[in-house]
């Protein structure tokens, strides 16, 4: 498309040299010869024209660039050598890398030029013929060394020769129109007509200069040939192949009944301008002569008294419509249908360069649509994968932000979650490696995933450990990093585990620190990876950030400074609502992203003061029962709570009895006492993830009666799984009255 506008350029610049110096003919061709050696990029340029002398014809050095006319022989005419002489009688383009080295030239001394000529290797010729296809002369392009010319060169000196030649057209008409003028008897009208004229090609120049579109010329060309005429009216007719019809655009606009049967004409209808585009050549008639144009039958042409059609016709041959010109007077003269012959070359140049370029922008626009279209689908899909609502709790505010990365239509696969359950609330923030629609397809299994161990009852290390397990085994070469956190918001314990994802930031009354936890490797490498847990405390009111790499990470900045732009955003906005933190620190990120950022901000109003918690960790034998109940007596004593002694002793003996002969791993108690509800949780930590199972004993059996009991005498229970371990926990409430 680029080589195309530059022939356009080139052949544009030339045809207009005609009017810069007029009947000038040899100004006119020096400066095409000039302008074709600098775009062809030869170190010389010659231009040979067929004059007329006392001798007849002849074709005789007519101009150089770049070169002396000493360089050149005299004695015997190009013309007649082998290599010169094709050009000359209208060949095709002439184009040898190394004269030297041609089979058909490169004998001898002078490889197969003249005596005296400069040396040339590289060797570019093209014939310069006339509107009518005459050749007028011949463009020669040399350079020293060989390999200099390209296609492109090739493609740029036939445009510089045919705009040459419709410069000389132009320059002959300019000057014979001076002739006609200077003989004419009235010598004053004529020199009125011959400005007309004149006026008209340069107006019509101008035009299409400034013309970007087909509608810029339809629109203005009919309008100024009309205008600078004088004719009655003036018409474009475009060809429109996909409907098989030529279209109309008009100056003025044509009565509604001459409309109706002229805007659109069929490419099989007997009209004249249909003739004009079929038969390639101009078509003059008058009202007489419409009669045998069945197309035009039963049609009043009004003042119309004589029309001409001259067709418009591209550089290859191919026809691109006709202009019509109609006046109130006598047929078109010659020298009229010659004038308006070369505004249609100019016309067709024009729109050859216009369509080209309509095509283009058509087609950019079309992809730039197309590229919308899909990034709002895919864009739409990514958030369609994002949970739409999250959880309402007592002592989180939760603010999410996600904004994608602007890398076309591409998706990526950042998530976050939160999930409520009966004890707290789990957070998730994740990255599935790379931005494409498996990706987000990924993201989207990983999140439900996870939401299903969550859910399960798995702690954030257990369920982390099955998800990548899960990923190892689809098969998948993408990975993903995550990171979960589980808040008891009664307490503000605080359990995290990450799959090499950055670990969240806290900021609270004593400042800003991470959530530090031993990270485990990115989920999808390593099947036997375990990913270990930290408990933290937040013991007044805090606000936790969870983040993926993009809000920290772009092209500009490393990864360093992206995090410390992060921690001063949230030690600066410590105190701030959630909403208006993660504002802030969206605001901080670069408008260009190169990766998704998405992120959760928490803002905790800090524990519960009606909340006990007590721990013991207990040894791994037959003792661990005893200390115990003790423990447990110990604490409701403590908190007031001794209406729940007997039942809680029993459920407690029960689970640690339970551990010790099942796991022979027993490691701690936690109590949990909630004065406000008055309930008891009692928590029983084993270093093995095999679920309890409840057995029917016999009447007569001395155990397995443990976890009936506990699920008699508890009003709720349950098993949490945390990485290499689980906790088996039984609920405990004062009954009313």
């Amino acid at each position: 498309m680029a080589d195309r506008r530059r022939e356009h350029q080139t052949l544009l610049h030339v045809t207009t040299l005609s009017l810069r110096h007029g009947t000038d003919l040899r100004a006119i061709l020096h400066a095409a010869t000039v302008a074709a050696t600098d775009v062809t990029g030869a170190e010389y340029g010659a231009l040979f024209y067929h004059d007329r002398d006392e001798h007849g014809d002849r074709l005789d050095l007519f101009t150089l660039s770049g070169a002396r006319a000493d360089e050149f022989p005299t004695s015997e005419p190009v013309r007649h050598t082998p290599l010169f002489a094709p050009t000359f009688t209208g060949a095709d383009p002439v184009r040898i890398d190394d004269l030297a080295a041609d089979p058909r030239y490169g004998h001898g001394t002078t490889g197969g030029v003249p005596g005296h000529h400069r040396p040339v290797r590289s060797y570019l010729a093209v014939p310069v013929t006339s509107n009518g296809g005459h050749v007028v002369g011949a463009m020669l392009f040399g350079h020293s060394e060989p390999g200099r010319f390209d296609e492109e060169a090739e493609a740029a000196a036939v445009a510089a020769a045919q705009g040459a030649g419709i410069a000389v057209d132009n320059a002959l008409l300019l000057g014979e129109q001076r002739a006609a003028r200077e003989l004419a008897e009235d010598r004053e009208a004529a020199a009125a007509a011959a400005a007309a004229r004149t006026a008209l090609l340069q107006r019509i120049t101008a035009l299409l200069s400034t013309s970007a579109t087909t509608v810029d010329i339809t629109g203005s060309v009919p309008r100024a040939v009309t205008e600078a005429t004088g004719c009655v009216s003036a018409a474009l007719y475009l060809l429109d192949d996909s409907r098989g019809v030529l279209v109309g655009h008009g100056y003025p606009p044509l009565p509604p009944d001459l409309a109706a049967a002229l805007s659109d004409i069929a490419t099989d209808a007997d009209t004249p301008v249909t003739e004009a585009v079929r038969t390639r050549t101009p078509v003059t008639f008058t009202r007489a002569d419409a009669a045998r144009y069945a197309g035009l039958r039963g049609l009043d042409p009004g003042v119309v008294r004589s029309s001409l059609a001259v067709p418009l016709v591209e550089r290859s041959g191919r026809a691109l419509g006709a202009l019509i010109v109609n006046w109130d007077d006598a047929a078109p003269r010659d020298d009229e249908v010659a004038l308006f012959s070369s505004v249609a070359a100019q016309v067709s140049l024009a729109l050859e360069r216009a369509q080209l370029l309509d095509a283009e922008r058509a087609a950019r626009e079309n992809l730039a649509g197309s590229v919308a279209a899909l990034t709002d689908l895919a864009r739409t899909l990514q958030r369609g994968l994002l949970p739409q609502r999250l959880p309402t709790l007592e002592r989180v505010a939760v603010a999410v932000r996600y904004q994608p990365a602007v890398v076309g239509a591409e998706v990526g696969g950042d998530w976050y979650d939160a999930i409520a359950l009966d004890e707290g609330v789990v957070f998730v923030i994740g990255d599935v490696q790379g931005h494409s629609t498996t990706a987000a397809g990924l993201m989207g299994q990983l999140r439900t995933a996870v939401r299903a161990y969550v859910t399960e009852g798995h702690g954030p290390g257990a369920a982390l450990e099955r998800t990548n397990r899960l990923l190892v085994d689809q098969a998948e070469e993408l990975f993903a990093t995550c990171c979960l956190v589980r808040l008891d918001q009664e307490s503000g314990a605080v359990t995290v585990a990450t799959a090499g994802h950055p670990a969240p930031l806290v900021a609270d009354g004593a400042g800003l620190r991470e959530l530090e936890v031993e990270p485990g490797p990115p989920l999808g490498v390593d099947r036997a990876a375990t990913y270990p847990t930290a408990t933290h405390h937040l013991r007044e009111r805090s606000r936790v950030v969870l983040y993926t790499d993009g809000v920290v990470e772009t092209r500009a900045d490393q990864l360093d400074a992206g995090v410390d732009s992060l921690r001063r955003t949230v030690a600066a906005s410590a105190g701030a609502p959630c909403e208006e933190i993660a504002n802030r620190i969206m605001a901080s990120i670069p408008h260009r992203l190169d990766d998704d950022a998405a992120m959760l901000v928490l803002e905790y109003t800090g524990p519960s003061a009606e909340l006990e918690e007590a721990t013991l960790p207990l040894p791994a034998d037959v003792r661990a029962v005893a200390q115990a109940r003790t423990f447990l007596r110990t604490a409701l004593n403590a908190w007031s709570a001794t209406d729940l002694l007997d039942e809680a002793e029993l459920v407690l003996s029960e689970l640690v009895t339970n551990a010790l002969v099942h796991t022979d791993c027993a490691t701690g108690v936690l109590l949990r006492y909630d004065r406000g509800a008055q309930r008891l949780t009692i928590s029983v930590q084993d270093r093995s993830t095999r679920h309890p199972r409840e057995r029917h004993a016999d009447a007569d059996a001395l155990g397995g009666r443990g976890l009936g009991i506990v699920e008699a005498v508890a009003d709720d229970w349950g098993v949490t799984v945390e990485g290499d371990g689980k906790t088996v926990w039984a609920e405990l409430a004062v009954e009313d009255g």
